[in-house]
């Protein structure tokens, strides 16, 4: 048994208080019921520094007010803040004045106006009015830093939260502090746009109105919104997110911190793409495919009719492929109508999952960041699948983890807690058995599909009838989602299909290939629950409505024309299923902050051969990246974080090529070529070289690299 942690007693305010031995002034304070008021300070983005002294208090024996976020909690400590102490409610006063000797008063026109930390504490501790009676400094404004994110100079009070985050947490160092003393600025490096993977987190860092979206500048104000706590569904770590609505239209995304799983960090992916629900392509009616006139629009009983007739003509030969994207009840009940009432049995998500392989070694993303050891294996790059897991490991290695990119038996064996990670395509099984053979208590694959875990388990339970011996001629195929629609493997199927049916947000990608499309939501306007790649059950909720039917809706009339009983309503949906995959957990225990389900007792994988690694030569990867699909390709505020046409390799594959960052390359195989740039990563290993599927050219498998 572990002795108990050595605390410290101390007094705050005529308060005392007993916290664990290190934790921080700020946070002893919080733990008495007393607010010290701060700006700079983010216990994030690591070590405290300081800088805006908003924080100062009086302790005793001291014989100047100190920052108290400097500072940890020490036994006997006396501590007065400006509630009760004239000395720091001066300092403090005096701290927001020199704050507000240049900072312009145009809160009125802000879009921090209302939810800003400097008018709070200015109306709470700041002088009633100026003694300065000279011109504010002005800078030139707004300075686009990138397409998503605006700067206004003459806002900022030098918190460096942004320069903090962009150094020691995105790990980019593409946001810095130029010049010094009062000449301080925040600016690029090199004066070159921020596209840093992250980038959109330091608009939520910031105290004040320097650094604001480019998307929500001037769209909303605070009295007039809605926040809808939700889950995003751009990748599979499902990361916790406030969606602002005005007037039934999505405004913004913001994150809601979840500790276990995103950290209150996120992508920008997750946090700009919103406004592909507002694409101009987008199916707003079901649309029937005729040979004089292409797509046209039909009503939704004419739609229903013929979706019937399909699917009773092709019997059995129905193929289902689905994006992964799916809600866990959406694609029960499409397995419910197409399993049970039709009688299909083949279905293919946009990646196979077989993660229940893996349900006994669930656990929190954060064991990521508390672990000895982490070991990543396949050949995908992390932070292009699932980029929050990128930070945790970011974090790890922060905090003196070893970060392996192959297993070490020795290493793993001696590790306290050690984590494997698998970013690659079908690798659940082989992870289970490496989780296990090596007494692992942690392994989390990452899927490419958001939902992908869900949506497997929510089709195997829908029914017990295995998938058809002999399928024979594919007579329907039934397309679920855009992301499915451009997957090339689905095209090849569309290809041999007599008919195709697409559920579909856009135009774009069923036009080629469907003969009836049934319009799609997003995840920003469904109800119901994913599944995130640690096996978390978490609660999807609607913040608009969408401009067509929820898919529930259409579908539980469907089923019903082939007599199988499925409800219209995700909370009723999910209650049949629950008995079936999930213990039994209503709808409503799913919180704003679902908890990790317990862990099951590991499903025995079957032996899986350990990948063959080539010894000579190069073998190629061809990867999605994150900024690519058919929700950022609708949204122009991201079409330069597009990847460019670059090849990484390895440190030690650079060196033998004699090739550098920069260096154009060409890589052969098959008698066909491709030109690229190189980019030397240390995240690829060594023997694997990697390019995105947009510029590989189709080009996958072994290759010949030379300068």
């Amino acid at each position: 048994m572990s002795a108990p942690a050595a605390t410290v007693t101390l007094t705050i305010d005529g308060v005392e208080v007993t916290v664990p031995r290190g934790t921080g002034l700020v946070e002893a304070a919080l733990a008495a019921g007393i607010e010290i008021p701060v700006f700079c300070y983010e216990p994030r983005l690591g070590p405290p520094i300081g800088a805006c002294r908003m924080c100062l208090c009086e302790q005793e024996g001291a014989p100047k007010p100190v920052a108290a976020c400097t500072l940890t909690a020490q036994d006997g400590m006396t501590i007065r803040t400006a509630l009760t102490s004239a000395k720091a409610a001066e300092a403090q006063n005096a701290t927001l004045e020199f704050i507000l000797v240049n900072h312009p008063l145009d809160c009125p026109v802000c879009d921090k106006g209302g939810e800003c930390p400097l008018q709070d504490l200015t109306f709470r501790y700041g002088p009633g009015k100026t003694r300065m009676e000279f011109e504010k400094r002005t800078f030139e404004k707004p300075i686009p830093i990138s397409p998503t994110i605006a700067l206004d100079r003459e806002r900022c009070i030098l918190c460096y939260r942004c320069t903090r985050f962009s150094e020691s947490v995105a790990e980019d160092g593409q946001l810095v502090a130029i010049n010094r003393g009062s000449q301080s600025q925040i600016a690029t490096f090199d004066g070159d746009p921020y596209d840093g993977r992250f980038s959109g987190n330091v608009i939520e860092l910031c105290p004040v109105g320097a650094l604001t979206s480019t998307q929500y500048r001037f769209e909303a104000r605070p009295w007039e919104i809605q926040n809808v706590p939700t889950v995003c569904g751009m990748c599979p770590v499902g990361c916790n997110i406030s969606v602002t609505t005005r007037e039934g239209k999505v405004k913004r995304i913001l994150s809601r911190n979840h500790p276990e799983v995103d950290q209150g960090w996120l992508c920008d992916k997750g946090r700009f793409a919103f406004s592909h629900l507002y694409a101009p392509d987008r199916v707003q009616d079901p649309l029937l495919r005729s040979r004089q006139r292409g797509l046209t629009p039909l009503s939704w009983d004419e739609a229903l009719i013929e979706a019937e007739r399909m699917l009773r003509a092709a019997g059995t030969h129905v193929v289902t492929a689905l994006s992964g994207s799916e809600t866990v009840e959406q694609a029960y009940a499409l397995a419910r109508l197409l399993r049970v009432g039709v009688g299909a049995h083949e279905a293919m998500v946009s990646e196979p999952e077989s993660a229940r392989s893996l349900d006994g070694f669930r656990a929190p993303l954060s064991t990521i960041g508390a672990a000895d050891v982490v070991v990543v294996l396949g050949d995908e790059p992390v932070e292009e699948r699932a980029p929050i897991v990128e930070l945790w490991i970011r974090l790890a290695r922060r905090r003196g983890t070893r970060v392996l990119d192959a297993i070490d038996e020795e290493v793993v064996r001696g590790a306290e807690h050690a984590v494997l990670v698998w970013s690659g395509s079908a690798g659940e099984e082989q992870l289970a058995a490496e989780a296990r053979r090596l007494g692992v208590a942690a392994a989390f694959s990452l899927p490419k599909a958001p939902n992908a875990r869900g949506v497997g388990e929510a089709w195997a339970a829908a029914s017990d009838a295995g998938p058809a011996e002999e399928l024979g001629p594919i007579r329907l195929l039934v397309v679920s989602g855009d992301e499915a629609l451009v997957d090339p493997n689905v095209r090849a199927l569309a290809e041999q299909a007599e008919q195709v049916i697409a559920i579909a947000m856009f135009t774009r990608g069923a036009r080629g290939i469907a003969d009836l499309v049934l319009p799609a939501t997003s995840y920003l306007e469904r109800d119901g629950t994913y599944v995130n790649l640690e096996g978390r059950l978490q609660r999807l909720r609607r913040a608009v409505i969408p401009p067509a039917p929820d898919e529930l809706a259409w579908i539980s009339k469907l089923a019903q024309r082939f007599g199988v009983d499925v409800s219209p309503y995700p909370s009723q949906v999910f209650q049949e299923l629950s008995q079936l995959a999930y213990d039994g957990i209503t709808y409503g225990d799913i919180g704003e902050h679902a908890p990790l389900r317990p862990r099951s007792a590991p499903l025995e994988p079957p032996a899986v051969p350990a990948p063959e690694r080539a010894t000579r030569g190069l073998r190629l990867v061809a990867y999605r990246p994150l900024f690519s699909g058919p929700a950022v390709e609708r949204v122009p505020e991201l079409q330069f974080q597009r990847p460019a046409a670059q090849l990484e390799l390895s440190r030690e594959d650079a060196r033998r090529l004699g090739v550098s960052t920069g260096d154009e390359v060409t890589v052969r195989s098959n008698g066909t070529s491709v030109r690229l740039r190189a980019r030397v990563s240390r995240t690829a290993r060594r023997g694997v070289v990697r390019a995105p599927v947009e510029h590989a050219g189709g080009l996958e498998g072994p290759v010949e690299v030379t300068p």
